[in-house]
């Protein structure tokens, strides 16, 4: 029995200086592939072809995938320009190939989505492993019904239906590890000029449900996490394979203390063992408290990290964090960990987003203010507020603000304009309450 044939498209820029010549392992759609192949009647009947990882010619990604049954896109906003036009490529060159989307950055809200990304032929919703593999099943039907299966919007003569919402995957230990399962033994073996860069899983979602980020809204907010020995195991098979760099994906790391600190213990261990990985990133709890502040000194004095923590306020703006649905700790609160950290003499970094809906100019500068006075004195790193496709501040709220956006090609880390298809972020240039003048003076008084 012939089986399908089906390949993934999750390209990323080149990290880092270009002599390391360092790539990220497309995780996203290898756990997709881990979670669907262990089921038999997927196993047995698909077999995978090929990963696009990184900016290929078009031309060259084409002739790669052009004889596949199946295409998986992931897309987020670094690969959004990239997407659409191998996508439809790909479908000129072979009309019969059935293309599924997901990620965060195809517009799932808007009615126009198949418009915009005509080559699809599903998109997923949110998270995406259950659904897919349904998608799957059924296209190996003689006369496949894709309106039975929930999560996803159906590409129907160029108009959206929509199958509704699926159920969240409540215990995570059911995905496999696309590291441990071996999904990318061929990839890496095929490509041994490459120092691979790693993506670690160690939860999923976010408690917080802050109106401009996508997160909250792609992980339904609640926190689940994966099997501690599951971490630890990927842990030792990136240093063993020795990974540069790890990218945690968790959206509040040390939000679980005594797990996290057990994480970062043998994240040293790794180190010390393999000499790998020399360096991470890691997005920190929003509410620190002593527990994080503690696993933050130990990664630097243990393990030698060269890193800080970062204090994500955004604003300290009542009203504006009323608005983008936040909660900061109290200014005395923050006080403390500028204090802890202080005496541990950790670096520590707090971050401002500025063109949040509600900030004035008045209230931007209260910010330095209240920080300063706070005892912040070691630097406040200003970010440009971003118009994410499917954050709430982009769908629900832009147009009451008056959010005004324009794309930026030079917002991301890496984003030189490769093979003239370039890769923006729209940024907030003017709001209700900060005009563009008036934000023009706040960046420069920033």
């Amino acid at each position: 029995m012939n089986k399908k044939k089906i390949s993934f498209v999750s390209p990323n820029f080149q990290q880092g200086p270009k002599e390391f010549n360092a790539f990220y392992l497309p995780y996203t759609p290898a756990v997709i592939w881990s979670y669907a192949s262990q089921f038999p009647e997927i196993s047995n009947n698909y077999e995978l072809g090929d990963f696009i990882w990184r900016r290929d010619y078009i031309e060259d990604a084409v002739e790669l995938l052009k004889d596949n049954d199946v295409i998986g896109f992931s897309a987020y906003i670094w690969n959004r320009s990239y997407t659409k036009e191998l996508g439809k490529a790909l479908k000129k060159a072979n009309p019969k190939i059935f293309i599924i989307g997901g990620g965060p950055e195809f517009p799932i809200e808007k009615e126009d989505i198949f418009e915009q990304y005509p080559f699809l032929n599903v998109c997923v919703k949110l998270e995406g492993e259950k659904t897919f593999k349904r998608v799957l099943e059924e296209y190996l039907k003689d006369e496949p019904d894709y309106k039975s299966i929930h999560g996803m919007l159906i590409n129907i003569d160029g108009k959206a239906f929509n199958t509704g919402d699926t159920v969240r995957i409540d215990d995570l230990d059911t995905i496999p590890s696309p590291y441990l399962t071996g999904v990318f033994d061929h990839l890496m073996t095929k490509h041994p000029e490459i120092r691979w860069n790693g993506t670690l899983e160690t939860n999923r979602g976010c408690p917080y449900a802050c109106t401009f980020c996508d997160w909250g809204s792609l992980t339904y907010n609640k926190v689940k996490i994966f099997d501690l020995q599951r971490v630890f195991d990927e842990l030792e098979w990136m240093g063993k394979n020795q990974f540069d760099f790890i990218s945690f994906t968790d959206a509040n790391f040390g939000i679980f203390a005594e797990r996290d600190s057990m994480i970062a213990d043998k994240l040293i261990e790794v180190q010390k063992k393999y000499g790998m990985p020399r360096a991470y990133t890691i997005a920190w709890a929003k509410n620190q408290k002593r527990e994080v502040v503690d696993i933050v000194k130990k990664l630097i004095y243990e393990g030698g990290a060269k890193i800080g923590l970062n204090l994500s306020v955004q604003t300290m703006d009542e009203n504006t964090l009323e608005i983008i649905k936040r909660t900061n700790l109290d200014t005395n609160k923050i006080g403390e960990v500028f204090v802890m950290c202080e005496e541990a003499n950790i670096p520590l970094y707090t971050e401002l987003i500025l063109g949040l809906p509600g900030e004035t100019l008045e209230s931007w500068r209260e910010n330095f203010y209240r920080l300063y006075k706070a005892g912040n004195h070691t630097g406040i790193t200003i970010y440009q507020a971003q118009l994410l496709e499917n954050a709430e501040m982009n769908l629900t709220q832009r147009k009451f603000y008056k959010l005004e956006g324009r794309v930026v090609y030079d917002y991301l880390v890496g984003t030189y304009n490769e093979h003239e298809l370039r890769e923006g972020v729209e940024v907030v240039v003017s709001t209700r309450d900060l005009p563009l003048e008036k934000m023009t003076l706040a960046q420069v008084h920033s």
